[in-house]
């Protein structure tokens, strides 16, 4: 199950959620969002929800979320490997 998998369960059964996020600028932080809708303006890499600790509504990048309710998700960034990866 990839995060994109689990956000769009989260989008459809209209659940709460605890996301671990990077910012642009490498700043973690962890929050719990509401009301998880794609965005109409940034397209589906992005979702609109609500910052339950800020009470206010927020944009996150799909890409730049780390953890769902703790768990973790790792992703490879083929730019950051580099062209002598050997296909296992």
């Amino acid at each position: 199950m990839t995060i994109e998998d689990v956000i769009e369960k989260a989008v459809l059964l209209n659940q709460e959620i605890e996301i671990e996020y990077c910012t642009r600028s490498g700043r973690l932080f962890r929050c719990c969002i509401t009301d998880i809708v794609y965005s109409r303006y940034y397209g589906g890499g992005y979702i609109n929800a609500f910052r339950i600790d800020m009470e206010e509504y927020r944009t996150f990048k799909v890409s730049r979320i780390l953890k769902v309710n703790g768990h973790n998700f790792s992703r490879i960034f083929w730019n950051q490997i580099g062209d002598n990866f050997n296909v296992i």
